[in-house]
């Protein structure tokens, strides 16, 4: 019989990772040029693999994932897949609108962070009824923008570098997630629980 595989699994692991290497910037890890249209991906000017990864891993595998849950009728990860790989183009592309000297200014920066985090604050609520995995990762990334958009507006530095961390941690989640996703799945049995909660609704088998 014939079984839709699981791309839950990939879409975790591609948000993670893009995540993880687009957060460590904000994080400080990194000397930095100036804010730019999406600070999550600040970086060298020379560098082009970050901006490629947003593309390639955060918005075509990502938004294939999303195409995938929505298919296997899971609404949250869909919504969430197909919304952030449109986030990760927009990430990707703002690096070519710099070479035009494009910019935005912090107060639109703000907005553009408050909204995402409001889409993502209402997912949150959805993924509290959907096991305490998916409902940290939701979590950490609403509080993650959250932080860089009051960095725009009150233009505190260290608020960018604390959602730098939470995006990190964020992307920890989404890695476990990924691996939980995978792992479950082979040996037929919560080997890595995904800590269900509510009436334990989930992605379907």
């Amino acid at each position: 019989m014939h079984k839709t595989a699981n791309v839950s699994a990939l879409g975790y692991a591609a948000f993670a990772l893009t995540l993880w290497l687009a957060s460590m910037g904000s994080a400080g890890w990194f000397d930095q040029p100036g804010i730019t249209l999406v600070p999550l991906l600040y970086g060298q000017p020379g560098n082009v693999l970050l901006p490629l990864l947003a593309a390639v891993l955060g918005g075509c595998v990502l938004a294939l994932a999303g195409i995938g849950q929505a298919v296997r009728g899971y609404t949250l990860d869909a919504v969430l897949f197909l919304t952030f790989a449109a986030y990760w183009w927009v990430a990707a592309l703002s690096r070519h609108a710099m070479a035009f000297d494009y910019s935005a200014t912090p107060g639109f920066l703000g907005w553009y962070y408050i909204v995402w985090a409001f889409l993502v604050f209402c997912l949150w609520l959805a993924a509290c009824r959907d096991g305490v995995a998916r409902m940290l990762f939701t979590l950490g990334l609403w509080l993650a923008l959250l932080m860089l958009a009051l960095a725009q507006w009150t233009h505190v530095g260290a608020l960018t570098v604390l959602g730098g961390y939470l995006g990190l941690v964020t992307a920890i989640v989404g890695i476990y997630i990924a691996a939980a996703e995978v792992v479950n799945e082979i040996h037929g049995h919560a080997v890595l629980p995904l800590g269900t909660i509510g009436d334990g609704s989930g992605p379907p088998p």
